[in-house]
């Protein structure tokens, strides 16, 4: 399988994710307390605006171009029974998101996903 066009976003929704920080952090670290694996339940029961700017921040932070995420859809664990989310932007582009059970996330473009058969042709 390809991994071209894959991107690691270190950072991915856990600093997105409102609410999680805990304390006060030092200056230049941010302290986030979520427990392993609390992700995919956490990103299920956001609003949809919520999620799309978290997905916005993993897009953005893997380099990749997207000025708002307008729509994201659950696509399942798909990949090594990861969880699965596909993301458009506003300028029709789309990306598929990958959650690691570490809240590191993979984001890799959704026509290269698609050509590798990594998820299906027309997904939301």
């Amino acid at each position: 399988m390809s991994r071209v066009g894959l991107a690691v976003c270190a950072t991915m929704t856990l600093l997105a994710l409102g609410g999680c920080e805990r304390g006060t952090p030092e200056k230049g670290r941010t302290s986030i307390e979520v427990p392993e694996g609390d992700y995919q339940p956490r990103l299920l029961a956001m609003p949809d605006a919520q999620r799309n700017a978290v997905f916005f921040r993993a897009v953005h932070d893997a380099g990749r171009d997207c000025q708002r995420v307008v729509s994201s859809a659950f696509q399942g664990p798909l990949l090594q029974g990861r969880p699965t989310w596909t993301a458009r932007c506003e300028d029709g582009g789309g990306w598929v998101i990958i959650i690691g059970k570490a809240g590191v996330a993979e984001v890799v473009n959704l026509v290269e996903a698609e050509r590798a058969g990594l998820i299906k042709p027309g997904s939301k």
